[in-house]
């Protein structure tokens, strides 16, 4: 449920909540940042990418497209905070080596299952 100006609920979207603004009527942020936990979603965009940044982006977009974007735009928020450098890169990083690391797992087991079945 979206609070704010998107259900003509008095209370505002969870950015506008974290702004401390009131939240219009066509607030941007209202369809993806909820009242309850939107704000801890907009605290973590806006110290890392900015309001107004943020707004521009999702104005720009095809509203079909900016749920999707507000759900990334957070996850990365969300990764540049637990790793500054490197973001959601370090998650992709770090999938890569498991990739890696069962590839040569399975290779291994499927070079002792030839050995242990070999005539």
């Amino acid at each position: 449920q979206v609070a704010g100006a998107m259900t003509g609920f008095p209370s505002p979207c969870g950015a506008c909540k974290f702004l401390r603004r009131k939240c219009v009527n066509g607030c941007v942020f209202a369809p993806h940042f909820c009242h309850e936990q939107g704000a801890a979603h907009f605290a973590a965009i806006h110290k890392v990418f900015g309001a107004s940044n943020v707004s521009k982006l999702l104005t720009g977009l095809p509203s079909i497209d900016r749920r999707e974007a507000a759900a990334t735009i957070s996850y990365e928020a969300q990764a540049r905070l637990h790793d500054p450098v490197y973001g959601c890169v370090a998650h992709i990083f770090a999938l890569q080596q498991q990739v890696v690391n069962l590839q040569a797992r399975l290779e291994s087991l499927k070079a002792q299952g030839q050995q242990n079945y070999a005539p």
